[in-house]
């Protein structure tokens, strides 16, 4: 396989459209091994995206060791490393982790079990990265992780790049009843970037900041088992266009928020300040009825600026401050802007404790479209047209880091997770050339597309294609040789968006291309069969 392009004939146009297809891809597609990882990092290395990488057991990047990860590379793991424990990834103090993806080669995290048993949750470990920044209990240790230490007195602590980066189906114990993070950022400082990062499917917690001065742009937590972003130990980082979206069986908070719970008044303050955030709760399920279902807890003494907010559809109230310790901060170190819109919770806005001191708008966001939880249904967060979140913006600070907006919530008209998000890969995503109206109903495509989920895939994946006019469409399957050796389909389809399968269990595994030909348009994509 090395050799491929010399096996190709120079004059053979579909064998020359392969060739082409792979230069776009990247040569990750031409590597079907695993390399095993796990232990100690003790010098420098670069995981290359043309191959994929196999976590078999807890990996440590050590101090004054960097870990470069290339654009589009594939982590899978492992459930646990033989003796019950999930492998993670963990960049020590003093290491670095340069994971920076692109929008169209992002790097995956993910599990290494078979397609067909996805999505779950709890198949592997997760992220951890731990830095030098202060923390409000000093130096300290994540739990789980014995005897490796976190927190110092560097706010501009840089352990390095997240960008680009989808953690999915994580969560699983690292120690005896620990469950981790999706991504845990213990200590870690404003030199570190992380930007366009996703966790989607994890057992524990979305995102945990463990004290730290990190701020951090575009994140969406999917479908977790606790809650979707957790603050804690004197936290001081800043955030904006943040999304959360609960499945059905969701039994954490889109967002929880303390400080210390032995010392609520312990130095430094958690004092996060967010904007921009869209939170989606359950809209199901049977609430507590006493606000403890809340999309928003705030307690044990965190402060706190939250701007320009979406809480809809949740299984209690909106937004709690639960003790009196956090109560008395509202108005001074604690504030939320009133034109922030809380929608459709089932126990109100707020709880009665401090209804009368916070306020927010209530009415229907309108986004796009919100059509399933978890597996099935469109999800188009952003504001449809007429939505009250276009306007009404409050003014962010200009400290060079918050961007001035002017619609309320995660999305404007730009679809930020397309190309990154479980559901684009699941083809559940409204986009910028296909999106839903708000009775989840497709629009007429006004472009050419071609996908596929799963990738890699066991023995099925979906190829959805959409047309901007109706036509006839055939979609051939190819092999590595220019071979063809299936038609998928070769007939009229109107305009708009369409699935077809591709079963694969009587072919050998290896990588595949699927062809797709409109009059005036041809795409080629190229897919990855393991059995």
């Amino acid at each position: 396989m090395k050799n491929l392009n010399g096996k190709l004939k120079k004059g053979d146009i579909m064998k020359n459209l392969i060739i082409t297809a792979l230069l776009i891809v990247g040569v990750s597609t031409l590597s079907f091994g695993q390399v095993s990882i796990s232990g100690d990092i003790t010098s420098d290395v670069t995981w290359n995206a043309s191959q994929e990488y196999l976590l078999t057991g807890q990996t440590f990047v050590k101090d004054g060791v960097t870990l470069t990860i290339e654009p589009g590379t594939i982590i899978k793991s492992n459930q646990d490393d033989g003796s019950g424990l999930a492998p993670a990834l963990v960049i020590e103090r003093g290491g670095k982790l340069i994971a920076d993806g692109t929008k169209s080669a992002p790097i995956t995290f993910t599990s290494n079990l078979p397609a067909s048993e996805l999505p779950q949750r709890g198949t592997w470990g997760g992220i951890i990265i731990l830095g030098s920044a202060p923390t409000n209990k000093g130096e300290s240790f994540v739990e789980g992780l014995v005897g490796i230490p976190y927190g110092g007195n560097n706010p501009d602590d840089n352990s390095g790049i997240l960008r680009y980066v989808r953690v999915w189906y994580g969560g699983r114990a690292i120690g005896q009843d620990n469950e981790i993070n999706g991504i845990t950022l213990a200590g870690v400082g404003r030199g570190t970037v992380i930007e366009h990062c996703e966790v989607a499917y994890n057992l524990d917690d979305g995102f945990e900041f463990f004290g730290g001065t990190v701020n951090v742009k575009y994140l969406s937590v999917l479908f977790v088992g606790d809650d979707c972003f957790d603050t804690d130990e004197g936290y001081q980082g800043k955030g904006q266009f943040l999304f959360a979206l609960q499945g059905k069986d969701m039994c954490g908070r889109g967002f929880e928020m303390d400080n210390s719970g032995s010392n609520m008044d312990v130095q430094p303050r958690s004092f996060p300040q967010f904007s921009n955030v869209t939170i989606i709760g359950p809209d199901g399920g049977t609430p507590a009825g006493d606000g403890s279902d809340e999309l928003i807890r705030l307690r044990e003494g965190t402060a706190g600026d939250f701007r320009n907010m979406v809480l809809a559809y949740g299984n209690g109230v909106g937004l709690r401050a639960k003790d009196e310790a956090t109560q008395a901060l509202i108005g001074d170190s604690l504030n939320f802007s009133s034109n922030s819109v809380i929608y459709n919770c089932t126990d109100g806005q707020f709880y009665p404790d401090i209804e009368s001191q916070f306020t927010a708008q209530d009415t229907n966001p309108q986004f796009k479209a919100l059509g399933g939880r978890e597996v099935d249904g469109q999800v188009d967060p952003r504001p449809d047209v007429g939505s009250p979140l276009l306007s009404g913006a409050v003014a962010l600070k200009n400290d060079g880091f918050f961007t001035q907006v002017d619609f309320v919530g995660a999305f404007g008209s730009e679809q930020w997770l397309e190309d990154l998000s479980i559901l684009d890969e699941q083809g559940r995503l409204g986009t910028t050339s296909g999106i839903n109206d708000k009775n989840n109903k497709i629009n007429v495509a006004t472009s050419y597309e071609l996908s596929s989920y799963p990738n890699p895939f066991n023995p099925t994946t979906q190829i959805r294609f959409s047309i901007p006019e109706t036509q006839n469409i055939k979609v051939t399957v190819f092999d590595l040789k220019g071979n063809e050796i299936r038609t998928l389909t070769n007939k009229q389809y109107q305009a708009g968006y369409h699935t077809i399968t591709f079963e694969a269990s009587n072919l050998s595994s290896g990588i595949y291309f699927i062809r797709f030909v409109a009059h005036n348009k041809i795409i080629t994509k190229s897919v990855t069969f393991l059995k």
